[in-house]
This record gives C-alpha cells, structure tokens and sequence, in this order.
C-alpha cells in the first residue's frame, strides 16, 4: 500500500477523481523549488497536473516552476516546444529511487506567449 502525504486544507484529495487525461511521457524537467533547483524526471502529464519522480518532496502547498521540453518529433513539430509551468504539489509519496511528488498545474505559457 502506498503512503501518501496530504495538507487537511488542501482543496484536493490525496487520489481525487482524474477529470484530464494523462499521457506517460518521461522528461527531464529542472523544477525550481524554495529549497533551490532540482533535476527530476515526469512520470505522466495532464493538462491539469503533472507527476515527478524527485530526490526528495517538498511539502504539499509548496509552490513549484518547472520546464518542459517536448521534442519536435515527439508532438509533430518542425521544432521543439518549450512549457513552462507554476503549479503547487498537491500530494507526494515514495518511489523506487527518490519521492513521487504530484503538482497541479496553476499556470504555464510556450515560449514567448502567455496562455
């Protein structure tokens, strides 16, 4: 059984109901956290949250920046495509090196443009 942390005053629960799909995509992300940048890998992506696999958690609330890459033939691009996004963890648990660290996303733009 999986151990998950959660904040009582978090509006989401520890597994809520999933209302985005979610694709398996293992990127490198630098996520910038208030302990300073850390290297990790996603595990899966939405348009609403994504999954870390992180050296360590950082507390559920805690605001997270994180870029993206996707490669151009991954997304059927002529060039890759840079997201950048601000979300918060929202849970977190173990993983088989290092933590899982789930993040809902608040907001991100591509490149040069705001969405």
């Amino acid at each position: 059984m999986q151990t998950v942390t959660t904040d009582r005053n978090s509006p989401l629960p520890a597994h809520p109901m999933r209302s985005a799909v979610r694709f398996p995509l293992h990127l490198p992300a630098r996520v910038e956290t208030v302990d300073g940048p850390v290297d990790a890998v996603t595990e899966d992506i939405s348009s609403t949250g994504v999954l870390f696999t992180m050296p360590f958690a950082p507390a559920v609330n805690t605001r997270l920046t994180w870029t993206l890459q996707f490669p151009a033939d991954m997304i059927g691009s002529l060039h890759d495509v840079t997201v950048t996004c601000v979300g918060r963890v929202v849970w977190h648990g173990p993983a088989p090196h290092g933590r899982q660290v789930g993040a809902v996303i608040d907001d991100y733009h591509m490149g040069d443009s705001h969405v």
